[in-house]
């Protein structure tokens, strides 16, 4: 028994070891067109250590993710600490982690700080999940945190998620988002602890893909894939590098619009439904500097005027002497495929951003940075519409042979590394029971 996989990302790797787990004697080709694995999680060398391109971290409730790591055993290589998360506004920083930041948060008048601090609790018991589907976000939560606390708190960080889709995404997202925040908090509330990975997630990624190699997978990189074979509405194997390769079972994890593609003879009543499906791009600058820049992890930028929406300084997070002493700064931005900053040149996009980071730490001298690098990622972010769920494209799809897992059926999740490895175990198990 054959299988392919067409995708190198955490969901491909996984998918390829829960098989191997489930399935001992079936061989199986993982496909990359990338020269590395990883995917979105997927890092670079700076200086001598690894750094993820696009920053990650894990939080206490990511079930998928500790389970694998468990199983490669790499629990002790696990680190956890206290985040530390700021607000920007007019100006001004705010401290934005414990219940007493938020009572001492201005932009908010006193009894909409009451109110907002109230809403998470509420939010998390509400029950008619059907009804989530048909509003938006913004809907939802003007209900629970008022006119103010929805423009103030809730639209920026929405924005910085979502880019101008902000407003198209149901309230079911926010609300599965703020229960598994619940999750990761302690001391009644006061206290989040995230997680990190001793030599970057990069420990996971080579331990996993040569666990495989161990297992017999055989990973292709550089794998162009050209086409899905299907014909007479069954899959036959895959076109890679102009080369015909015969598959039984082909499992592909690339975002839609590339799977639909891919499935040039697929029918049209199956996939005309998944083209209607967007994705926003991420755009992160990662900047290496000499100097501390401020002394929060994850700074949220609540102001239309600048260009990115989220400083996260890694080293406020993980020491800089991990990092030979320096300071790891990541611009996040997610932005529409037609956005026009998209396609600036790195060096006016750093040029950009310098000046506005300097509004936001008048003390920040650019001389102190040593370098950057700018990360593109055309399909980060999936735009789910509303009443997604009734056209969720299931794992079996309707072509023999053929199985789908990527980030549009994590819906109503939020995208990370953990939902990820629950892609992977899940396709595996569907495939282990139709086989």
């Amino acid at each position: 028994m054959k299988i392919a996989i067409v995708g190198g990302g955490i969901a491909g790797m996984s998918t390829a070891y829960y098989l191997k787990k489930f399935i001992p004697n079936a061989s199986i080709e993982l496909f990359e067109r990338g020269s590395d694995i990883g995917g979105l999680a997927g890092v670079m060398n700076i200086g001598g250590t690894y750094i993820e391109k696009y920053y990650h971290h894990l939080f206490t409730h990511d079930k998928y993710y500790l389970d694998l790591v468990e199983e490669l055993g790499l629990t002790e290589s696990l680190i956890w600490k206290e985040s530390k998360v700021g607000f920007y506004h007019n100006g001004v920083h705010y401290p934005f982690t414990t219940p007493f930041d938020l009572l001492r948060f201005k932009p908010l008048s006193f009894l909409n700080r009451i109110r907002f601090g109230l809403s998470s609790l509420l939010i998390s018991k509400y029950k008619n999940l059907d009804k989530l589907e048909k509003i938006t976000t913004e809907e939802f939560m003007v209900q629970f945190v008022g006119r103010q606390g929805w423009e103030v708190i809730w639209k920026p960080m929405l924005r910085i998620k979502f880019g101008e889709n902000y407003n198209k995404i149901p309230a079911v997202w926010i609300w599965e988002r703020i229960v598994q925040r619940f999750r990761s908090r302690s001391n009644g509330g006061q206290k989040e602890f995230l997680g990190y990975m001793k030599g970057s997630f990069h420990t996971l990624n080579k331990k996993l893909s040569d666990t495989l190699v161990e297992q017999g997978v055989k990973i292709n990189l550089n794998s162009n894939i050209e086409e899905i074979i299907i014909e007479d509405n069954k899959c036959k194997g895959l076109v890679v590098n102009d080369l015909t390769h015969k598959f039984d079972y082909v499992i592909c994890t690339t975002a839609l619009p590339v799977y639909v593609n891919l499935c040039k003879n697929g029918p049209a009543s199956y996939l005309n439904p998944l083209k209607t499906i967007e994705y926003d791009c991420a755009l992160v600058v990662l900047m290496t500097l000499n100097k501390q820049v401020g002394d929060m992890y994850w700074l949220n930028i609540a102001d239309n005027e600048i260009p990115f929406g989220g400083l996260i300084e890694h080293t406020n997070f993980i020491d800089k002497e991990e990092y030979n002493g320096k300071t790891l700064l990541y611009f996040s931005k997610y932005l529409s495929v037609n956005d026009p900053f998209l396609r600036e040149s790195d060096e006016n996009i750093v040029k950009n951003y310098i000046n506005h980071l300097k509004n936001i730490y008048p003390a920040f001298n650019e001389d102190s940075i040593e370098s950057y690098v700018v990360s593109r990622d055309r399909y980060a972010q999936p735009i789910w519409p509303m009443q997604y769920s009734k056209i969720k494209p299931d794992y079996k799809t309707p072509i023999e042979g053929l199985y789908l897992s990527n980030t549009s059926q994590i819906y109503p999740n939020d995208r990370g590394m953990n939902f990820s490895v629950k892609l992977g175990k899940e396709v595996s198990e569907v495939v282990r029971d139709t086989i």
